[in-house]
């Protein structure tokens, strides 16, 4: 009995009625024609109608069968098979290319053991390949051809990627296609490459191996590059088992730049300096380390970016001390704010307001048009803007600062009016501590309740959302998206005039959060791992260009390095097996005896062979 994977395929069987249509409105009656010279019918050729017809049949019922064969191979026969779908099994080897197994000899090794792994797979079972590091990628799919699989682990590399367990199984789990087999995982077992939760879900019935590679061997790396204006520290790790003096490295833009040495102990870690300022972009540290893991040998740094985002604060004159005084402190912990102010921004450039994670606006004074369009295009095409409606902003001026589609409406108190004079003190109430500028707050939310505010400005804003208010019902502040950025506005000022936020412990956080909020479409950091990289840029250490030509330093992931490892019994508590329905048990079943049939590829081959014959016939009646 034949059955079929995708059976709604076959109403589209119901187009063999175009040709059979097309056939019968084609057959009309043949005009009765009297000629009164018969000679002349006696020199005109005589055409065996009967035959004529027949050949008509014929092409209708090629074409007819051309259309339903298509729509056969579409459905994907197969022929149903209690044996069929225990027939065979599936066997996928995953195999690590993370860094930790580019020491000498150690990935031939890995790859050795997945050789193995797919010689000794059972007999009739198909074999396919996982190769993983940060990412998974199935580099042979699973088939009866041992060769492939071969092919696929003969031509692995070992990259600068970091150890992810829980992708590589996901990508195993793909490559079986919800059946039920063997995953070997050929690994160093690095502890790191599960993180702290992490768990992998394999379908229900599999099991999972772990070939072990081994430990880490005797290994230095350069953990982290701090360029200084006098001085360039390297953090070299000892990961071995014994102390061991390392001699560095220091470049600058490729040339020479001076060695240092130091004496670490066993799994230590200790600086390296290098006295001297460094004069030029890129720093590289280097180690010497020949018979430990080569790609965290090296680390690169971009020289004078003292490792901190920029924040540009735009005040009435620019002056941080005197206007900003709060902000600039606050801030100072983990960025480094920037002054700005209208008259800056009236010859500032875009790369020069690009620049920044984000950019706090306390005052609107002296901000005329092009400093607005600045700021403007800057939370379009990314940017974060954190919003003060304090004394200095004038909501007339900042009413169309997001762009097309989002007014702000905000209006300030003015000095002497009612709103300037004390009637109660209110406070502050997120309406969901869940928003992530709230959420350090999550666990003791009264604490943002001592703050008061004696004045405050109402504000809103088309495709804005309130995310706190006051205890007085007022929104305190709002959300808004605007392009490919977005903006908190706060309804009232951050320089203790309206206010005692400043004076409160919570305000360093919830300002070190509303940026960070802000500011995320943009990574303004001078490293950047390379798990976290895009896409376009290629997958080795170096310096790289991002977007808005920022330069970065692209650095291994120093926890790659860390020899600490899992024991079998550890990496298996990560892996669930994932239960199935009877119904997508017996849908799995049918694919598999599907895919090892092909009927679909015989419906095609005749339906080439049908459209072969009926071109030829047609070319005869024609």
């Amino acid at each position: 009995m034949l059955s079929f994977l995708s059976p709604l395929f076959l109403f589209g069987a119901a187009a063999a009625a175009i040709p059979i249509v097309l056939h019968l409105l084609k057959r009309e009656p043949e005009p009765r024609i009297e000629f009164p010279a018969v000679r002349l019918l006696k020199r005109a050729p005589v055409e065996n109608t009967e035959r004529h017809r027949l050949r008509e049949l014929l092409l209708l019922a090629l074409r007819v069968a051309t259309l339903v064969l298509l729509a056969l191979a579409f459905a994907r026969p197969f022929m149903p098979s209690g044996a069929a779908a225990s027939a065979s099994g599936v066997t996928i080897v995953v195999l690590d290319t993370s860094y930790s197994l580019a020491a000498p000899g150690r990935f031939e090794r890995a790859k050795q053991l997945a050789a193995d792994a797919v010689q000794h797979a059972p007999a009739g079972d198909r074999v396919g390949v996982v190769t993983f590091s940060d990412e998974a990628q199935i580099a042979a799919k699973a088939t009866e051809d041992r060769v492939l699989a071969s092919s696929a682990i003969n031509e692995a590399t070992a990259g600068f990627g970091s150890t992810r367990y829980r992708a590589a199984l996901s990508a195993a789990s793909q490559a079986l296609d919800g059946r039920k087999g063997h995953i070997v995982v050929v690994t160093d077992l690095q502890e790191g490459g599960w993180d702290v939760g992490d768990r992998a879900s394999v379908p229900d019935g599999t099991r999972v191996d772990i070939v072990d590679v081994g430990a880490l061997p005797e290994n230095l790396a350069v953990t982290n590059v701090q360029p200084m204006p006098d001085r360039v520290v390297a953090t070299v790790r000892n990961g071995g088992s014994k102390q061991r003096d390392v001699r560095a490295h220091l470049a600058i833009d490729g040339r020479p730049a001076g060695d240092a040495t130091a004496s670490i102990a066993a799994g230590q870690s200790a600086d390296v300096v290098f006295a001297g300022s460094p004069k030029g972009t890129c720093a590289a540290v280097t180690v010497d380390d020949p018979d430990g893991i080569q790609p965290d040998n090296v680390r690169y740094a971009i020289v004078g970016r003292g490792g901190k985002a920029t924040v540009g604060v735009v005040s009435a004159t620019g002056d941080l001390a005197t206007e900003a005084f709060y902000v600039q402190h606050a801030l100072s912990t983990t960025y480094q704010p920037v002054a700005l102010s209208g008259a800056k921004l009236a010859s500032a450039t875009d790369e020069q307001v690009a620049s920044h994670v984000a950019i706090l606006l306390l005052s609107t004074r002296n901000l005329e048009r092009h400093g607005r369009e600045l700021l403007t295009k800057y939370v379009q095409s990314g940017g974060g803007l954190l919003i003060a409606a304090g004394a200095d902003v004038d909501g007339d001026v900042i009413a169309d600062l997001l762009g097309q589609g989002t007014t702000l409406r905000v209006v300030t108190a003015p000095a002497g009016s009612n709103a300037q004079k004390p009637v109660g003190d209110r406070s502050l109430a997120p309406a969901d501590f869940r928003h992530p500028i709230f959420r350090p707050f999550a666990s003791n939310g009264a604490a943002l309740g001592l703050v008061k505010f004696r004045t405050v400005s109402k504000i809103g804003g088309d495709g804005c959302q309130p995310i706190a208010r006051f205890t007085s019902g007022d929104v305190a502040a709002i959300d808004c998206s605007a392009g490919d950025g977005r903006a908190i506005v706060v309804a009232s000022d951050l320089d203790n005039r309206w206010n005692d936020f400043p004076l409160h412990a919570t305000f360093v956080p919830f300002l070190h959060e509303a940026v960070q909020y802000v500011g995320a479409g943009r990574t303004h950091a001078s490293e950047v791992l390379i798990a976290d990289a895009p896409a376009r840029l290629p997958r080795k250490p170096g310096i790289v260009t991002l977007a808005h030509n920022r330069t970065v330093a692209l650095n291994v992931d120093p926890r790659e390095s860390d020899p600490a490892r899992l024991t079998t019994e550890e990496f298996q508590a990560a892996v669930t097996p994932m239960k199935m329905s009877a119904a997508d048990k017996a849908q799995v079943a049918a694919r598999q005896q599907e895919d090892s049939q092909h009927l679909w590829q015989y419906a095609i081959a005749l339906m080439v062979l049908t459209l072969l014959v009926e071109g030829f016939i047609a070319a005869r009646t024609a």
